[in-house]
């Protein structure tokens, strides 16, 4: 009961602020009971279905596979999903929860607690991917991410298999959907293994602003490095951010 306080509380904050935007907190004994009548109820009042999701997986709870199961009766297909598991180990539920929902728009994962050996695929090709949590993904798994927008924080990659993805793509070899890719980086020196390919520098003002377009950084005050594709199809713009006491490298293909 407390448990559903908090999260009461924490959604109320999160949405206060926010105009045009109606929502209605309810705290409950039996919560997953009481959000199928409820959504019963407006399902039939509104012809209203399941869009957007967000799901905390939870320490105490025993209804994780019963929820998933009733939200894929709803609705299989959800455009925006956030899922978090930042309490226990829960490997299984998520990789249950990924087999059965497919996302189309945004993802947005976070996996804080997980066993050593936690491997999880993406499954599909939501248009945005973003993990807040990225330890669990090894060169490979990136390979096989066909998102065209990817955001991985706290990433484990290192600067040589960083070049190695950046001359994958170069070479048409990987990732030919790829919009936009934000990682992290142990700092700014690392750009000197990560640009060791073919490129050229550029202060092009219409870069700086596709920066901006897909919310990555708001000034770029950094050096901007140009790829190109071997087909000459394709260009990407590499730069760099900080954001606390991390940097981020961040590419836009144009």
């Amino acid at each position: 009961m407390k448990n559903n306080e908090v999260h009461a509380q924490f959604y109320s904050n999160l949405y206060k602020d926010q105009k045009n935007t109606d929502l209605i907190m309810k705290v409950s004994k039996e919560p997953l009971k009481d959000v199928i009548k409820w959504y019963d109820y407006a399902r039939e009042v509104l012809n209203c279905k399941i869009k957007s999701l967000f799901f905390r997986l939870h320490s105490s709870s025993s209804e994780h596979r019963q929820t998933i199961d009733w939200i894929a009766a709803q609705n299989k297909t959800m455009k925006f999903t956030s899922v978090l598991n930042e309490i226990e180990e829960l490997d299984d539920d998520l990789k249950y929860f990924m087999e059965t929902i497919q996302i189309l728009e945004g993802f947005y994962l976070m996996v804080n607690k997980h066993k050593d050996d936690f491997r999880i695929e993406i499954p599909g090709k939501p248009k945005c991917l973003h993990i807040g949590n990225a330890q669990f993904i090894d060169y490979n798994q990136l390979l096989r991410l066909k998102s065209p927008v990817i955001v991985l924080q706290k990433s484990i990659l290192t600067n040589e298999e960083i070049n190695r993805f950046l001359r994958s793509w170069m070479s048409c070899e990987t990732h030919l959907d790829l919009e936009a890719l934000q990682i992290n980086i142990l700092g700014p020196n690392a750009m000197n293994e990560i640009m060791d390919l073919p490129h050229e520098k550029t202060n092009a003002l219409n870069l700086v602003q596709a920066f901006y377009d897909y919310h990555m950084i708001r000034q770029v005050i950094n050096e901007m490095f140009t790829l190109k594709r071997c087909n000459g199809k394709k260009r990407a713009t590499v730069t760099t951010g900080r954001s606390g006491d991390d940097w981020t490298l961040y590419l836009v293909v144009h």
